[in-house]
């Protein structure tokens, strides 16, 4: 990124200041949020050494509307929804002109999606200063959970005793008892290489799907098991066959138009046919 005289600016300098505006947000706003992941973390616990390419904060659910109603105001454009931006729906997208791209998360997934799995992180939250400005960030357990689950859901690295190795046993035990607290059971499974021990809980296909990269179809059925309602399932149910039109738009670099949104229905609908039929073929193989 540049600045208006055209001089280069340090994609880690950019982001400490992104992180440090959506603080002064928060604090104007009277919002909790957690800054988390890249350079708001200590750099054993995070997944690229560099820090990443944007700034990712964790907002209390009850505090997430009004949070993104000041982004709005304050100049940040809206680049994808909570609910197309992935399959746990869990974050939002933001971009700045002079401070580059935000993830607004309303929870972290694989941890628990309400303010109870929050206040705990929260009550155990330190600071870390970001451009001058004071950010809350997790606690280190708190850091080395989201770490492991975060690289399990990227299918990255599923290295069980991976936090143990980095942070002690000491520190591994702590994260241990944090699990339960914030409902991360499933998730911390799967990061440790146990995901077939939590077969039962609804969550289990989705997480199957996105550390295996089973294949959209797989995915789509695992998004819809894993919702905890009848009314969430059929949401998402009938969202499956759409296309992703933010998505399409930050690929395409333009906003596609109706011709383009059909073609890719279309190819939408072929690549699911081909994925059904490449299973079923491939299950009739075992036989």
């Amino acid at each position: 990124m540049t600045s208006k005289d055209g001089a280069h600016v340090d994609l880690a300098i950019r982001i400490e200041f992104a992180h440090a505006a959506l603080q002064y947000l928060a604090d104007l706003r009277g919002v909790d949020l957690l800054h988390v992941k890249g350079i708001a973390f200590e750099p054993q616990w995070r997944s690229r050494a560099e820090g990443g390419s944007d700034a990712d904060v964790l907002v209390r659910p009850a505090h997430v509307r009004r949070f993104v109603r000041a982004l709005e105001m304050g100049g940040w454009q809206r680049r994808s929804r909570f609910h197309t931006g992935s399959p746990f729906g869990h974050a939002q997208t933001y971009w700045h002109d002079h401070l580059g791209y935000a993830d607004i998360h309303r929870f972290f997934p694989g941890l628990g999606k309400d303010d109870a799995t929050f206040e705990v992180l929260w009550q155990a939250r330190s600071d870390r200063d970001l451009a001058a400005v004071r950010c809350p960030v997790p606690d280190e357990a708190g850091q080395a959970l989201i770490f492991a689950v975060n690289d399990a859901r990227n299918a990255s690295r599923v290295v069980p005793g991976h936090v143990a190795d980095i942070g002690g046993a000491e520190l591994a035990a702590r994260v241990e008892t944090l699990v339960p607290l914030v409902d991360a059971q499933v998730a911390w499974a799967a990061a440790n290489g146990r995901l077939d021990s939590v077969r039962d809980r609804r969550e289990h296909d989705l997480w199957r799907a996105v550390t295996q990269q089973t294949g959209r179809v797989d995915e789509w059925r695992a998004r819809v098991r894993a919702e905890p309602t009848l009314a969430g399932k059929v949401a998402t149910l009938l969202r499956a066959p759409l296309v992703n039109t933010e998505h399409l738009a930050n690929t395409r670099g333009h906003r596609p138009s109706p011709a383009e949104v059909a073609v890719e229905f279309v190819d939408r609908g072929r690549r699911a046919a081909v994925e059904v039929w490449r299973t079923r073929r491939a299950g009739r193989g075992r036989a």
